[in-house]
């Protein structure tokens, strides 16, 4: 029986290579082989619970809005809670969307980094969210990535298209720097060297095979 090292899948069958990652299958010695399955469990249907949870949520934004705009006040602290409001729901989906925990964590890493900035615009000081938050969690973020792939090699094509979107965020600083938009510029600037070093090493340091089967995997 052959076997796929990548996919971890036996193959009863003539075949040569695998069809999902199309490596080589190999025969191992002393093949003993058995299947055991686990017993089909039904899920839990969590649909209605999770309607339930965005439909008080927004129901929470109304009435925040509306507190704000009968009582006259400027709208400031509806906002807050309007952003924050948006931010859980979006941090249940990524939790309960079926991913890779990388992914994941990339997802609700970007969902933190706009809801701080959020409410920056909401109580009209950006400053502190574009000068610290934005640019050090990106940095975070890709340095955290960083060292999952050279840790564990072999799975290291789970771990790049995280890293490469961690990557673009961590230029972004760069920009605002650019714009003139970054009042305080050595974070953006370190969180811009530091990404573009990380790119740079992503494209040049690994090894032939390593970029084969990243153009195997991405089809390229």
């Amino acid at each position: 029986m052959r076997y796929c090292k990548t996919c971890q899948i036996h193959y009863d069958t003539d075949l040569i290579h695998c069809i999902f990652c199309n490596g080589e299958l190999e025969i191992p010695e002393n093949d003993q082989t058995s299947y055991k399955f686990k017993p089909i469990t039904k899920k839990r249907h969590l649909g209605f619970f999770f309607r339930l949870f965005v439909f008080l949520n927004f129901i929470s934004i109304f009435l925040s809005l509306t507190i704000d705009y009968l009582t006259g006040t400027p709208i400031s602290w509806s906002l807050v809670v309007s952003s924050t409001n948006v931010y859980v729901i979006a941090a249940l989906f990524i939790l309960l969307y079926p991913s890779f925990w990388a992914s994941k964590f990339t997802k609700m890493m970007v969902a933190t980094i706009l809801v701080v900035i959020l409410i920056g615009l909401s109580i009209r000081d950006v400053s502190w969210a574009i000068d610290y938050v934005f640019p050090f969690a990106a940095m975070s973020v890709s340095l955290v990535l960083t060292a999952l792939i050279v840790s564990n090699r072999k799975r290291w094509f789970e771990y790049f298209p995280p890293l490469f979107i961690s990557i673009l965020v961590g230029l972004l600083p760069g920009l605002f720097i650019l714009l003139k938009i970054a009042q305080v510029h050595w974070p953006s600037l370190v969180s811009f060297i530091y990404s573009a070093v990380t790119l740079l090493g992503v494209i040049f340091l690994p090894s032939k095979s390593s970029r084969e089967e990243f153009k195997r995997r991405f089809h390229i």
